[in-house]
């Protein structure tokens, strides 16, 4: 019976999308992970959808959803 190495295909994206500095609003609960993006709100200060704290600015490295996302 031979054994091989099983490698995680999802490991080496070839199709991986660039990522890009994006605002985002962060939970300050630190038991919370919530964080949603700034540009897909629609308060400005928006309160955590999960735990009901509020929220503060952050920055996360992602890819972009909409042509229209600042670069």
């Amino acid at each position: 019976m031979s054994h091989s190495a099983w490698t995680n295909p999802r490991s080496k994206r070839e199709d991986a999308k660039p990522l890009y500095k994006t605002e985002v609003w962060e939970c300050e609960n630190d038991d919370c992970p919530c964080w949603m993006r700034k540009g897909l709100t629609f308060e400005e200060r928006p309160d955590c959808p999960m735990c009901g704290s509020a929220m503060v600015p952050g920055e996360r490295m992602l890819p972009r959803v909409s042509d229209k996302e600042p670069r």
